[in-house]
Order: structure tokens, then C-alpha cells, then sequence
């Protein structure tokens, strides 16, 4: 088999662990997108990959007619990194769909299932278990089942560029590369924050700031306007407006607007109307709204 040897992946991959050292404790941030290509020179490629190449095909690649590359996508809900080792002509346009790749160009298909996913302000590692492999990546030997890890740091810029690339499987075999190419989406945490809730939103209802506000009317129609509402988040902010449960019954004209309309249908009664607020990043503060009708 191929193992790292030089010393830029070695440095490399010092980097990448001291990156991870100091990770943001679990939950703080979380990885929710990434699809990532990356070419792999002669000596990063596992000799695997291409031991069974016919020898033209051998020669382009030794040329620089024909590289090799690995897609890498995330999949959040299975939890899984899938990585397709392909060839395709030197210069060309990666493909936005792997699916679009021929078969007969199709090197290897390659899936990590994640344990852990750890991210930091500056690099990202998945861990956990090589679950598909329809080659013997490494040397002979398929390691389906085996431990794994994928790093990668990025920077932050907008959007990051994604550098110093590492896969590792069973602690023996390494591919490393200096950059990549992709895109990937790291959530921030919601937590509460000001006095409306959330991540940087604040809410505010008719003028007043919180998340538990009242008000009383003796007519059975009230506007409830919170369009002053703010957050610390650049873009626009979304409103969902609903009655609480066990309310009294009512109607909501504006549901998803700033400015809702509410009807008390119900008589002189206590109302309870909850709001919903999103920001362009995905953060959200609710707040309850009790309208005594007397």
C-alpha cells in the first residue's frame, strides 16, 4: 500500500490535529452540508485505485492527459461520507451530479459512517467506520468495517476555501492533498440570547420587548404587529403566528407575515398566541402573547 511519506502531508496532518485539539465542545456548531472534489497526484492516489488500469490508460494518467479525482459528499440524515474515486480528462469541469460519471470511469466508491463529527472555527474531522467499499482501497485488503477519519481545515473566507485534505483508514493508509475545491455549511448554535430569545433575535410585539407579553382589549379583533423585530444576523426575518395549545378559539389573518390580524371567536375569554421568529441563518425565538378580551 501507499502511505503519506511526505513531509507537507506530515506537517499537514500535525495541522489538521492541532486544529482539532482545541474543538468547540459538541453541539456548538454542526456540519450540515459539504460536497467536496479534490484531485489526487500519482503520489497521493492509493496504488490500488489503479493497479488493474489497462496500461494505456495508465500512461494518459502518468501524462497528465487524464487525472484522478474523488468527490466527497455528505449525507446528514444517514450520517455518511461518500467518497467516488474517478478519472476524467485533465482540465475538465468537475461534475455537479456523480451520477453523471461513466461507470467505466468509476474507480471506487467509498463510504465512512460518522461516530462523531467534530468541527472547530477552523477544520472539520469526521470519525468512525468504513461502512461501503467496492474496492480494496488499501493494499488487499477491503477494510469494510474498519475505523476511518476524513479531515479537512478551511478558512474564512466567504464562502471558505478548504485546504489540507485527509483520509485515513485503520491507521495505515493515508491520501492526503494541499486543497480542494466544494462547498460546506456549518450551523451555528441556538441558545438563548436578549431579552427576545434565540440567537441574536429580539423580539418585539406592539412596541413591547420580550417573550411573554399581555395585553387587553374589549373588542373582539387585535392587530398584533412585529415588524420591529431585529437580529443580530444579516437578512430578512420570517414570522409564523399560531394559537397556542388549549387556547380559546380564534382566527389569524397574516400568519406569516409581520402583521397579524386576530379574531376572537370564542367570546370574553383569555387568548394565548404564540410567535415564531426566523432568521436568515436558521436561528429562531419564540414568544407568547396572552390577549385578555373582557
Amino acid at each position: 500500500m501507499k502511505l503519506l511519506r511526505s513531509l507537507g502531508g506530515a506537517l499537514s496532518i500535525a495541522l489538521i490535529l492541532g486544529l482539532l485539539a482545541v474543538a468547540v465542545p459538541a453541539g456548538a456548531q454542526t456540519l450540515t452540508a459539504l460536497t467536496m472534489e479534490r484531485v489526487l497526484t500519482a503520489t497521493s492516489a492509493q496504488s490500488s485505485l489503479t493497479s488493474n488500469l489497462p496500461a494505456s490508460v495508465l500512461a494518459s494518467i502518468a501524462s497528465g492527459a487524464l487525472e484522478i479525482h474523488e468527490q466527497t459528499n455528505f449525507n446528514p440524515q444517514a450520517n455518511t461520507l461518500t467518497s467516488t474515486f474517478f478519472l476524467t480528462p485533465a482540465g475538465s469541469t468537475p461534475p455537479t451530479n456523480i451520477g453523471t460519471v461513466s461507470a467505466s470511469n468509476i474507480l471506487a466508491i467509498v463510504a465512512l459512517t460518522a461516530d462523531k463529527i467534530y468541527v472547530t472555527s477552523s477544520a472539520v474531522q469526521f470519525v468512525g467506520l468504513i461502512s461501503q467499499s467496492n474496492t480494496p482501497l488499501f493494499g488487499t485488503k477491503s477494510y469494510q468495517g474498519a475505523p476511518a477519519t476524513f479531515s479537512f481545515g478551511y478558512t474564512t473566507d466567504t464562502p471558505p476555501k478548504i485546504h489540507d485534505v485527509i483520509d485515513s483508514v485503520a491507521g495505515v493508509g493515508s491520501i492526503y492533498t494541499a486543497s480542494a475545491t466544494g462547498t460546506l455549511t456549518i450551523t451555528q448554535p441556538t441558545t438563548p440570547g436578549g431579552p427576545g430569545g434565540g440567537t441574536g433575535i429580539t423580539i418585539v410585539v406592539n412596541g413591547s420587548t420580550g417573550t411573554t407579553l399581555s395585553l387587553q382589549t374589549t373588542v373582539n379583533q387585535v392587530i398584533l404587529n412585529a415588524s420591529a423585530s431585529t437580529s443580530t444576523n444579516a437578512g430578512a426575518l420570517t414570522y409564523a403566528w399560531a394559537p397556542a395549545a388549549g387556547s380559546p378559539s380564534m382566527g389569524i389573518t397574516g400568519g406569516a407575515t409581520a402583521t397579524a390580524s386576530i379574531q376572537l371567536a370564542a367570546g370574553k375569554q383569555t387568548y394565548t398566541v404564540t410567535l415564531i421568529v426566523t432568521d436568515a441563518t436558521g436561528a429562531t425565538a419564540t414568544a407568547t402573547i396572552t390577549i385578555n378580551y373582557i
